[in-house]
């Protein structure tokens, strides 16, 4: 409890003699448990999300649903992601996904993006675009049961992306199709494979094509689920000289 009236405060203009009704009000406000303004993907918070008000971001966020076919309440994450694609803009370069199952969050980028039809960048998508469980490799099984969370298929996630212009599709094994890419200039690379070792040769292969205030967004680094893929991710920066930077949603955030 309470009972202090601190200088300046609304409660200190109040007369001497209604200050202990307001005392009383706020201490009975302070044991009453206040229900926090978000609440989803593992986050809950008292800070105001005020983005979630936002014009543009209501419509990418609802363009990156289209595209999944539901929600999947991760509004802090599209809300980064924005925030990443937003700082590369800065730079000249290719935004590259790898890891784009059904293309929700490369569909809510491009939906936020300003000028996506008057700029000459191109948007590079590498997945296997199959849909089924992953193996502890990072490989797919097509005999496994399907999971909802990957893309159906390429047919699907090109029509999906039909709407912007510059979007290819790279089909297939990251360890391949990466390579035969041969991309110089990435400014946005968004990684979400899930497993470590895909990831990491993604970051890697990338990085020397990625100029300086290049933004790199990793979707795992920092889910309970996934140690595996911080701890690689952590040795591959101390290689490379680059630090990652940790965020509530789990994602990390590195900028070269």
């Amino acid at each position: 409890m309470d009972w202090r009236v601190y200088k300046d405060s609304t409660i200190s203009r109040l007369p001497k003699a209604a200050r202990p009704i307001a005392l009383a009000a706020r201490n009975f406000r302070a044991l009453v448990p206040q229900r926090p303004p978000y609440r989803s993907d593992s986050i809950t918070t008292f800070n105001l999300p005020a983005f979630l008000d936002e014009p543009v971001f209501a419509k990418a966020y609802a363009r990156a649903v289209k595209a999944a076919g539901w929600d999947y309440g991760i509004h802090y994450r599209v809300h980064q992601a924005l925030w990443c694609a937003a700082q590369a803009r800065k730079v000249p370069g290719a935004f590259v996904e790898v890891g784009t199952g059904r293309g929700f969050m490369m569909s809510a980028m491009l939906d936020a993006y300003p000028a996506w039809e008057s700029d000459e960048r191109t948007l590079h998508l590498f997945d296997t675009f199959l849909s089924a469980y992953v193996d502890d490799y990072g490989g797919q099984d097509q005999n496994a049961e399907h999971s909802p969370h990957y893309a159906t298929s390429a047919e699907d996630v090109r029509a999906n992306f039909a709407d912007w212009r510059g979007v290819e599709l790279h089909i297939g094994d990251v360890f391949e199709t990466l390579p035969r890419s041969k991309l110089d200039d990435v400014a946005f690379l968004h990684i979400d494979l899930n497993f470590a070792a895909p990831e990491v040769f993604a970051l890697e292969s990338l990085w020397p094509a990625i100029p300086r205030g290049g933004v790199v967004l990793l979707d795992d680094y920092a889910h309970q689920c996934h140690v595996p893929q911080r701890e690689a991710m952590d040795a591959l920066g101390r290689e490379l000289g680059f630090a990652i930077l940790s965020t509530p949603t789990g994602q990390g955030i590195i900028i070269k």
